[in-house]
């Protein structure tokens, strides 16, 4: 009877292997090393991509500036979709990085972003500069946070972020929960030098800091002032990672300004975001019927979608670490990458008195199709620093 169950067992499984690789047809999978896992050295990329005969392998280098965008080689498939190639770890950029394997059949595409954290590697534009940008000439710093320290996160008037959006979450909008710090599922992780938020469909969990806590107290500024934060994001269908900006007010929060400095949106396909080089920058004056419409509808659809090539950029917010800021004076509202100016509009009537407060989440949504079963359900964002200069230091 055991062997008859076995017999049965093994029928079953073979028929679902083989009906998964239908289903899977000119899709692209990493087999091994797991995503988001840790790499040194030289590490073996396992590839299945059943429909494709060759694939090519790249992964973005350390160099001048904006560094290369190098290739690892390409991998010819057997009948069966299987491959294998080396990523020389020590050969690429310390810390998080990511490997993009793409195919093209002639008549389907596929593209198959392998996140890694690598712990060997080459020390590049990694953690904070000792000089203040551009932007923020003549400003003082009023906060800073490198991640090299114990992470400070959680719903008390100790720590330095909350866990959620204030207030209390009651605003939480991640289709995969935002989780608070002290929970067993906790998605922050400090890692080197770097916060990561990972974002797990198994552990059901996302997250969020935000520098206001309930009690309204934490880290603002006021205009003139600047922000900034040096991030890296995964691209998969749904991911949402972003570093915005709320202003505070002490009587109606649901009066106020919202200036989104990044939204990124993963996916690539029909009905996806088709994110290639492209993030939105978006401002939104809630509740504020007074407002011109042009200043925030008119700038997110004629000038909120930011082409980073454009630029002259020419690593994608998921390919590469890249540092995305906001400068607020009273007359212009100026949104940068990598300290290029990218976007500006008029600044908002309340952004000209109320101070405004931080957040950085990666999230899953956002109005798009979610789905990261390419990825095993777990994706990450890497966050090397965050700064805040003011005109006049925010008060504590």
């Amino acid at each position: 009877m055991k062997k008859i169950i076995l017999l049965l067992t093994c029928s079953v499984m073979l028929i679902f292997g083989i009906l998964s690789a239908k289903a899977q047809n000119n899709i692209i999978k990493v087999v091994s090393p797991a995503y988001c896992s840790d790499v040194k050295g030289n590490t073996k990329i396992d590839i299945l991509a059943p429909g494709f005969t060759k694939l090519t392998v790249k992964c973005w280098k350390q160099g001048s500036k904006f560094g290369v965008d190098s290739s690892i080689g390409d991998v010819t498939l057997n009948n069966d979709g299987k491959g294998s190639i080396i990523f020389p770890a020590d050969k690429y950029p310390h810390g998080p990085v990511t490997v993009r394997i793409s195919g093209d059949s002639g008549t389907n595409k596929d593209n198959c972003y392998l996140q890694l954290y690598n712990k060997g590697g080459v020390s590049w534009n990694q953690g904070m500069p000792v000089v203040d940008p551009p932007a923020a000439k003549g400003m003082k710093l009023v906060f800073a946070d490198d991640f090299d320290k114990t992470l400070s996160i959680g719903d008390n008037p100790n720590t330095t972020y909350y866990d959620h959006k204030p207030p209390h979450g009651s605003q939480d909008f991640s289709s995969i929960p935002f989780v608070s710090y002290d929970k067993p599922n906790n998605p922050f992780n400090q890692v080197d030098t770097y916060l990561r938020i990972r974002a797990s469909e198994k552990d059901k969990s996302a997250g969020l800091i935000s520098s206001l806590k309930n009690d309204k107290t934490g880290i603002t500024a006021k205009a003139p002032c600047y922000f900034e934060c040096r991030f890296i994001g995964p691209n998969a269908s749904g991911s949402w990672p972003a570093f915005w900006l709320l202003s505070v007010d002490q009587t109606n929060s649901e009066v106020g300004d919202e200036l989104d400095i990044i939204e990124a949106y993963g996916g690539e396909g029909t009905g996806k975001p088709n994110s290639g080089p492209n993030y939105g920058v978006t401002s939104h004056a809630w509740n504020q019927p007074g407002v011109p419409t042009d200043t925030c509808d008119n700038f997110y659809r004629t000038r909120g979608t930011i082409n980073m090539k454009r630029f002259g950029i020419p690593s994608t917010w998921y390919e590469a670490p890249h540092v995305y800021g906001c400068k607020i004076t009273e007359t212009a509202t100026i949104y940068y990458c990598d300290n290029i100016e990218v976007a500006r509009h008029e600044t908002l009537p309340i952004s000209k008195v109320e101070p405004f407060y931080f957040m950085i989440n990666l999230a899953t949504g956002g109005g798009w199709p979610v789905d990261l079963s390419r990825y095993n359900g777990v994706i990450d964002m890497y966050v090397d620093y965050v700064r805040v200069y003011s005109g006049t230091p925010a008060k504590p």
